[in-house]
């Protein structure tokens, strides 16, 4: 398993709760992972909608299904994502060192491609250590739907 990663400075204000998806992409055997908000826009990959799990709705509905990565320093509500599909493995080479983001709106961003077995120790991101949390508690306890055939594209 790999991750993808973007790298970007920037600071956030939200009005309303963030999004975030990781991404499983199965792609010759191996599976690749991206977390990302803004998926076609920072990846290039197009996701078929159908195929999103929210992960954060597996919470007990008294947390009202969001994550709260400051709670007391901040009102951030944070929702996260899971998709699963099948891409080419050139999909994944093309991603590692991957410049995106809208110049214009000063948005810089670097994509990383690390394996997944390593990314818990790789990364101090909080929305990338609790969506691995909730989709490796989901996974098992069973709660994830099958892998569907579709595929994302790029």
């Amino acid at each position: 398993m790999w991750l993808i990663r973007k790298q970007e400075r920037r600071y956030c204000i939200r009005t309303r709760p963030a999004v975030a998806v990781l991404i499983l992409l199965e792609s010759e055997g191996e599976t690749y992972v991206v977390l990302t908000e803004q998926v076609e826009e920072e990846t290039g990959i197009s996701l078929n909608l159908e195929g999103m799990v929210d992960l954060t709705g597996f919470l007990d509905p008294s947390t009202g299904c969001t994550v709260f990565p400051s709670p007391g320093g901040c009102d951030e509500e944070i929702n996260l994502f899971l998709y699963r599909g099948h891409v080419g493995k050139e999909v994944i080479t093309q991603l590692q060192g991957k410049e995106t983001g809208l110049r214009e709106h000063g948005e810089f961003i670097k994509v990383h491609v690390i394996a997944y077995e390593k990314l818990w120790r790789a990364t101090a991101d909080a929305k990338t250590l609790v969506a691995i949390a909730l989709y490796e508690m989901a996974k098992k306890e069973g709660l994830l739907p099958p892998l569907s055939s579709s595929s994302a594209s790029s």
